[in-house]
């Protein structure tokens, strides 16, 4: 278990530096509750946990637009990515949404690391003041779009982090038969930990 043997990686893929006692502090709260909540799997180690999860979700940092004030994450779970992103981005009010009761519970022991983020439970039909929505193991493509259909009709932003560009694709013919206007830009992601395939879609 050794998070410092990271930090050089971390700051390479646009980390914070002054953040990093904070993404400590989360990342031992989410290895320490792991074990009851289940929140990565299990079986995982600690370096499994920083490669597979903690770098994976700083692949796209550097492409986090800028001037966001409120975000919204589906399906927040363990908080990744939300609570990293509310920890780079003090300035953002991010807005978590998770149904299971334990996970919110989870969560909102992250506020006292992160106390910009905000946990409810389901995604409301209407999405006010937000500027960006992030998902990351959630649902296909054309589900993330239906349950914030309000909000996409608006103009919407997302910022979605998808692992296959074949599953990507197969979501995507789906999500353009119920969205006709549907534009998507697929960035390619490289993973300095693990032979890979990752894709950030931003819609």
């Amino acid at each position: 278990m050794n998070f410092d043997a990271k930090i050089p990686l971390l700051l390479q893929l646009g980390f914070r530096e002054a953040a990093l006692p904070q993404l400590k502090a989360y990342i031992d709260l989410l290895w320490s509750s792991n074990e009851e909540l289940n929140l990565i799997s299990r079986q995982m180690t600690f370096d499994e946990l920083m490669d597979n999860h903690v770098i994976d979700c700083l692949l796209p940092l550097k492409l986090f637009p800028e001037g966001v004030k409120e975000a919204a994450d589906f399906g927040s779970g363990g908080g990744l990515p939300a609570v990293i992103y509310a920890i780079q981005f003090p300035q953002i009010k991010y807005h978590l949404y998770e149904k299971s009761p334990k996970k919110q519970i989870f969560l909102n022991q992250c506020k006292t690391i992160a106390p910009n983020l905000q946990v409810h439970g389901e995604i409301p039909k209407e999405l006010k003041n937000i500027d960006i929505v992030t998902a990351r193991g959630f649902k296909p493509i054309d589900v993330i779009l239906d349950v914030s259909r309000d909000y996409y009709k608006k103009n919407g932003k997302y910022f979605l982090l998808k692992a296959r560009r074949e599953k990507i694709e197969e979501e995507l013919i789906l999500a353009r038969k119920k969205f006709k206007d549907l534009k998507v830009h697929i960035e390619p992601l490289t993973s300095p930990v693990l032979e890979v395939e990752r894709h950030l879609v931003l819609i």
